[in-house]
């Protein structure tokens, strides 16, 4: 109990300083707004009329604003003729016009002798200073009529709530109307103190509450408007523009008021002015609890909640604390209905809030002290399991200490035999094509063999017919017909001819040569030297120039070459790869078929595409193709590490390898690698 009290005297004490901070007023005055729509829209003031400057009157009066002042004559005129008691013109007559123009206004305000014009509050600022002053009717026409200001107060939110009387040198315009309207001094409807203060206006509604006509429709009363609804009235003149994009420079006259957050729309200000003036007449300003009544509330509020949560469960208080905030609310708006006397809620909802906030810290606290007893007797009955406990995972720690060596060193094994198995496999492709090799090889050497045998004998004729024409000059006649006989015996002419045949044959044999050499050390070029910028494309014609003898004469080789960007890798294993699944195309094709060879590029990616018309491979392989030691070949054909080397390898450099295949319909790989091996990988 004792708790609970303390609680709620601390929560008192935090709610009345917030209450005072200037942004909770802005909380409280929307309190406030909310009570004015709960008691909805009451009847307008019977005395007051507004004739308002609308889209309709700036439609129908086809002269552009602002109209001339004679216009304006006419309408006091007509006004005075139907009988209103006051007329009030909520526009400002600052500055000189036409004077024949001023002059009619000025002698129809003369002749009615009921007018009340308004001033208003220019703001001058300056760097060095900030001043605000007064700007008045034109003397001609302040002289014939009663001027007051719209002493009205706008809120930081932007709303209207409050207005001001009196001010130094200043009386509002809404306080001269109602002192003609009564014919007496204005100052003997409220009391002497309410004058000088800020008064909560009572607002009936949202805009056009207020009795409202057209300017149009006053100029022509006797035919547009029904008899008398002038008669012995206040009549208010103004803008109250709403819709019409013409005259939006006109709107800045209007407000938000208490009923705007709901309807969205403003009020214009000869609207709030007629609220003010039917406040005057009724004496029914929103009166204001006292900051003593106000502190009573909070500290009532907060006592009830604090006896409340002491003798209730958490559950019953939260709904205890609910049913209070509801009836204090209910009470707020019955008394605000009845008697326009506003009760600020939000501050009392508050110190709710905070004495419940308060109850479940306290009660948090408590509980969070018998746990922290309770974790005290815990941990000393744990400090010795985790003692036994740390001594055991010591001893494991050490056991996974020497597992992970032992890990670690068959890593490093896994990794020596995984660089001979990729060994083994490439020695073992190139053990497959050492017969073609040597069948390639053997042609163009046999070819220069046996044409060296021609060349030397062909040479030792030459050699004999050069020493017969050696001595040319001192040969005579008989020597030179041996020697001539001799150049016919040893067929100098065909001599010539065979000799360039024999060299021409040599030198293809020798060409060839060179290319298997070649393309063998494209194939089988080490890697010692690290990542490279490769051709892919030479790569794949090396292999295929190395299975010539596999595919010659049965396999078609369809080349679909596209333009590829030099590639980032490991030349000699992705040469092996290509090597590999060239050589099972090859031999997944019996007798005769086809295989298509497709590159691109795409991205930063090139793609290798090998197509072939075999057997195919079924669903069941397609699930295994890549594992180790799997193959579909016959036992001794195989090693079935071929395709899971070539998986590895395109793995390592960041790529992807994909096949799709079904029984009797060929087979597809495809191999995808980063241009950048090393980007790829970062």
């Amino acid at each position: 109990m004792a708790r609970s009290l303390l609680t709620a005297i601390i929560a008192a004490g935090l709610t009345l300083v917030v209450a005072n901070l200037s942004f909770f007023s802005l909380i409280e005055l929307k309190g406030l707004d909310l009570l004015f729509t709960l008691r909805g829209v009451r009847p307008p003031p019977s005395q007051i009329v507004i004739v308002a400057i609308d889209e309709l009157s700036l439609a129908e009066i086809k002269r552009q604003w602002p109209w001339p002042r004679g216009t304006h004559a006419t309408l006091i005129r007509q006004l005075a003729g139907a009988g209103a008691k006051v007329i009030g013109l909520d526009i400002l007559f600052a500055e000189p016009s036409e004077s024949q123009e001023d002059n009619a206004l000025e002698q129809a305000i003369q002749e009615a002798g009921n007018v009340v014009l308004v001033s208003a509050l220019g703001v001058v600022n300056d760097p060095l200073f900030h001043l605000t002053t007064r700007i008045d009717p034109l003397p001609a026409l302040a002289k014939v009529a009663a001027v007051g200001s719209p002493i009205i107060t706008v809120d930081a939110d932007g709303v209207v709530r409050r207005s001001r009387l009196l001010s130094p040198g200043l009386s509002s315009f809404a306080l001269q109307v109602v002192g003609k309207y009564l014919s007496a001094p204005e100052r003997n409807v409220l009391s002497k103190q309410d004058f000088y203060k800020e008064l909560l206006i009572d607002y009936r509604g949202p805009p056009r509450t207020v009795s409202t006509v057209s300017y149009y429709q006053a100029l022509d009363y006797t035919r547009l408007l029904p008899p008398g609804i002038f008669k012995d009235k206040i009549v208010l003149v103004g803008r109250s523009l709403e819709t019409i994009p013409e005259a939006q420079h006109l709107s800045g006259d209007t407000f938000f008021t208490p009923f705007s957050w709901v309807s969205g729309n403003a009020t214009a200000g000869v609207e709030i002015q007629a609220t003010l003036i039917s406040n005057l007449l009724e004496g029914s300003f929103v009166k204001e609890l006292s900051r003593l009544s106000h502190t009573i509330l909070i500290v009532l509020v907060t006592l009830l909640s604090g006896l409340v949560l002491a003798v209730s469960r958490p559950m019953v208080g939260l709904l205890a604390m609910a049913a209070i905030t509801a009836v204090l609310c209910a009470i707020a708006h019955v008394i605000f209905t009845a008697f326009t006397v506003w009760v600020p809620v939000v501050s009392g909802v508050l110190g709710i809030m905070l004495v419940y906030g308060g109850h479940l810290l306290a009660r948090s606290l408590g509980m969070e002290q018998e746990r922290r007893r309770t974790l005290e007797e815990a941990n000393r009955t744990l400090e010795a399991k985790i003692t036994e406990r740390t001594q055991e995972l010591t001893e494991v720690n050490q056991q996974l200490t020497n597992r992970n060596q032992q890990i670690e060193v068959a890593y490093k094994d896994l990794a020596r035999t995984q660089e001979q198995l990729i060994h083994s496999e490439k020695m073992a492709s190139l053990g497959l094509l050492v017969a073609g090799i040597a069948h390639e090889l053997n042609n163009p050497i046999s070819f220069v063999h046996n044409n060296l045998e021609f060349i030397e004998e062909y040479i030792e004729r030459l050699t004999k017919i050069v020493l017969a024409y050696s001595n040319l000059d001192s040969l005579n006649g008989q020597k030179r017909r041996h020697g001539d006989k001799q150049k016919e015996v040893a067929k100098f002419d065909t001599i010539e001819k065979t000799l360039q045949e024999l060299i021409a044959s040599c030198r293809t044999g020798a060409d060839r040569v060179k290319q298997i050499v070649l393309d063998l050390r494209t194939f089988s070029r080490t890697d010692d030297l690290g990542l490279v910028m490769a051709d892919l494309q030479s790569g794949i014609e090396s292999s295929l120039n190395l299975l010539s003898r596999e595919y010659k004469d049965r396999i078609t080789i369809h080349r679909e070459y596209n333009s590829l960007p030099l590639v980032e890798c490991y030349a000699g294993q992705i040469n092996q790869v290509f090597m590999n699944l060239l050589q099972n195309a090859a031999q997944a094709i019996p007798e005769r078929g086809q295989v298509w060879i497709k590159t691109e590029a795409f991205s930063d990616w090139v793609r290798v595409t090998v197509k072939d018309t075999g057997k195919g491979i079924s669903a069941k392989d397609l699930e295994r193709i890549f594992d180790p030691f799997f193959t579909t070949k016959p036992i001794g054909e195989g090693t079935g590490l071929g395709l899971s080397i070539s998986y590895g390898i395109v793995e390592k450099h960041g790529g992807r390898i994909t096949v799709a295949s079904a029984l009797g319909e060929g087979a597809e790989f495809a191999v995808e690698l980063p241009v950048h091996m090393s980007r790829k990988n970062l």
